[in-house]
């Protein structure tokens, strides 16, 4: 059940969420009792929902479709007690302004809340405030996929940005090990990232926890962290957010703790309706942050897994076991650990020894060069440039 306490609160989270279908509540039925203990429900929401606007010229990466639903799909998010859903992605403006502010009015007249999508560039950047048992939650929203005309400007409805360039650089043993991976540098616009701290930081002038989500990474099976997911999911923390939660690659990817803050680099697909999991994998989870004292005290996830029907369901025994052990692995980079106690996994970390245990060492992967130089390269290949003194940070 959600708390009546004050100060204490249960914030759940999931992955990506597009709803389309005639019985929209009947895809939360097996997690609809879980997600409704939570005061703060948050979702991401993969696709606009509109019945307005036409399709928007200029999608170009693998596989992209536009993506919208009726309006009354909305009554699922209802259903399941979603409060609160992160806007800022690659499909909420599909259908272009129309579209999305139709979207904004349809969520405001159910009484969630949005972030990351607006009327115009500051109403973009504007954190979603939700308060409850005492504690004001603030919410902000980017994406690093998108478009020319998705950004929103001063008078133009649209999504809060992070430009993020790319470069490629071959290593030096390309003559010895033919088709050895190139050196691949990510690296936010600084214009962007600031304008992301700034935003960070006025939020915590006026909530007690600052959930900060990205849309961000590699999807099609890349199945790593690239170096800018890095780089901006330790700013925010460092600028004062709690909770980081990434989406975009459709699939879980790694957890870390970083000061004692959870990034969650991408929390899979929760729902999507039509979409193939035999590509992204049928695994995800119910993100659950408690809060005690202004303060969350801990971080667990329920491990779930989304139906043939695309309908998500949790997990048990072995079969949450299994989705633990896939975390452990993805996140050993960053030395998370993971229990599970009464069905519950428990994270954290880091573990002795991993170079986010041992703050202050030139050897950390911290922040600046390190980070961004480490996309496709193999983590011993990096650690061993650190540490003979190439990758230092100036």
């Amino acid at each position: 059940m959600a708390s009546d306490k004050k100060d204490e609160l249960l914030i759940m989270a999931v992955g990506d969420v597009f709803v389309n279908r005639a019985d929209p509540p009947t895809v939360f039925a097996d997690v609809a009792p879980v997600l409704r203990q939570g005061d703060i429900v948050v979702g991401t929401l993969e696709g606009v929902v509109c019945d307005t606007g036409r399709p928007i010229d200029g999608k170009i990466e693998v596989g992209s479709v536009h993506l919208r639903c009726a309006p009354d799909n909305l009554r699922a998010l209802e259903s399941a007690g979603f409060n609160a859903m992160i806007l800022a992605n690659n499909h909420n403006m599909d259908f272009g302004a129309e579209g999305l502010v139709q979207c904004l009015d349809l969520l405001d007249k159910k009484n969630i809340a949005h972030a990351g999508g607006g009327r115009n560039y500051e109403d973009a950047h504007k954190p979603a405030i939700v308060e409850r048992n005492g504690v004001k939650v603030a919410i902000l929203s980017y994406t690093s996929i998108y478009i020319a005309g998705y950004a929103a400007e001063k008078d133009k409805p649209g999504l809060a940005t992070i430009k993020v360039h790319t470069s490629y650089q071959a290593p030096e043993n390309l003559d010895y090990q033919p088709g050895y991976p190139p050196i691949m540098v990510t690296i936010p616009a600084t214009v962007d990232q600031d304008r992301m701290i700034r935003d960070v930081q006025n939020a915590k002038k006026v909530a007690d926890l600052v959930l900060v989500a990205f849309h961000w990474g590699v999807s099609w099976g890349f199945n790593r962290v690239v170096g800018y997911q890095k780089e901006l999911g330790r700013a925010a923390i460092d600028a004062g957010a709690d909770l980081i939660l990434g989406s975009h690659p459709h699939a879980l990817h790694a957890m870390e703790m970083y000061k004692d803050k959870l990034i969650c680099y991408c929390m899979g697909n929760f729902v999507m309706d039509g979409m193939s999991n035999a590509h992204f994998g049928a695994d995800t989870m119910i993100l659950k942050c408690r809060v005690k004292d202004k303060k969350i005290s801990k971080y667990s996830f329920v491990p779930v897994r989304i139906s043939e029907k695309w309908q998500p369901y949790p997990l048990d025994g072995n079969d949450g076991k299994n989705v633990m052990k896939k975390m452990e692995s993805m996140s050993v980079e960053f030395g998370t650990t993971f229990s599970m106690v009464d069905g519950e996994i428990i994270i954290g970390g880091p573990k002795p020894g991993t170079p986010q245990a041992r703050r202050g060492l030139s050897i950390e992967p911290h922040r600046g060069l390190p980070v961004l130089y480490d996309a496709l390269l193999p983590l011993p290949y990096i650690m061993a440039k650190i540490k003979a003194g190439e990758f230092e940070q100036k």
